[in-house]
This record gives C-alpha cells, sequence and structure tokens, in this order.
C-alpha cells in the first residue's frame, strides 16, 4: 500500500468527521485532528473560543441550517435535475452503500450526505486490498470517483467558498479539494 494512498485515506475519514460534525465541541475536535495531518493547509490548532464560534456559525450557515444552504453537502442537489434531497443520486449512493455492507445512520441524512461519500470511497479503497473484491472495488470507485464525487465536489467547493467562510473553514475546503484532486484520479486504483 502506497503512502499516499494511507494518507488519503486518513484524510478521508478526518473530512468525513468534520463533515459529519453538529456540536461546537465536534467541529474544533475534527478541526484539530486535520490540522496535526494536512499540515502547512490549515490554522494552528486548538481553535479558541472566538473561532470555533466564528467556525461553527458559518458551518451551521452553510452546510446545515436551518435558512437556505449556500453549499448544501448533498450530490443530489448538484446532480440531479431537480435539486432536491433523495433524488436519483441519492438512491445510486443509497445501492453503493448497501453493496459495502454500509447504511446510512439514522439521523435525517440522506445516503447522499457528504460524510456518508467519503465513508463509501473509503471503504472501496481498502477492498482494493482483496483480490477477489478489487475488479468490483475498482468499478465502483471509477463510478464514484468520475460520475459522482469528481462532478459536483466541483461545484460544492466553489459555492462554498463564494460564500465568504471564515479562515478555519476556508482551509477545510482547500483541504478537501486537494483530497479530491488527489483522491479522484483513475491511476490510484487502476493500479492497486
Amino acid at each position: 500500500m502506497s503512502e499516499q494512498m494511507i494518507s488519503l485515506r486518513r484524510t478521508a475519514l478526518l473530512l468525513r468527521d468534520f463533515f459529519a460534525a453538529r456540536t461546537r465541541e465536534e467541529l474544533r475536535t475534527a478541526h484539530a485532528a486535520l490540522t496535526a495531518h494536512v499540515p502547512g493547509g490549515l490554522p494552528p490548532s486548538p481553535l479558541n473560543d472566538a473561532a470555533a464560534a466564528g467556525l461553527e456559525y458559518a458551518f451551521n450557515r452553510l452546510f446545515v441550517g436551518p435558512d437556505a444552504l449556500p453549499a448544501p453537502p448533498y450530490a443530489s442537489v448538484y446532480l440531479d435535475d431537480d435539486p432536491l434531497h433523495m433524488g436519483p443520486s441519492t438512491l445510486d449512493m443509497r445501492a453503493l452503500l448497501h453493496s459495502l455492507g454500509l447504511a446510512a445512520p439514522h439521523g435525517g441524512q440522506p445516503d447522499d450526505f457528504l460524510p456518508y461519500e467519503l465513508e463509501a470511497w473509503h471503504a472501496l479503497t481498502l477492498l482494493l486490498d482483496n483480490d477477489t473484491a478489487r475488479p468490483a472495488a475498482r468499478e465502483a470507485l471509477q463510478w464514484l470517483c468520475e460520475e459522482h464525487l469528481g462532478r459536483w465536489l466541483p461545484v460544492f467547493l466553489q459555492r462554498a467558498r463564494q460564500a465568504g467562510p471564515p479562515p478555519e473553514l476556508l482551509a477545510v475546503l482547500d483541504a478537501l479539494d486537494a483530497w479530491r484532486a488527489a483522491s479522484l484520479q483513475r491511476s490510484l486504483y487502476e493500479n492497486a
């Protein structure tokens, strides 16, 4: 296993934890873990109380609500003809998650929620280590990377950046973009 793949897997899980966070403390913890893992790109950790409050406010404004979201973290908003939750893209992700033996946790989030998609990518890359599962994992990764994540993440990132996030959140978006650029390369999983 390459060092690059190990690092990308770890980054995917850290990003998953950040975007799944629901409290200021969860955001602070996830941000600190990303800071420790992604050198040079994120502000120093731990966040002070004012920075953590600003991060929580911006995170909720962009990704949670209650108002209209500038950058909803759901693939169906960007991929489906009708930009609503639970469209065909959601069902595609549900089928992929189920094929991996995963299911979206109960909590009201649809299957195409960004943290679940990062988890699916991680699980598929683990299957590349299994000779029997490798061909199916490659095929699923090709779909996930090229037809799914590769199509909606750039638009999501653009909308989130345009919403004027604070530096702490902008750094996380930059880390997600760097992960996207590195992890969605076909050569990364074709040669595994």
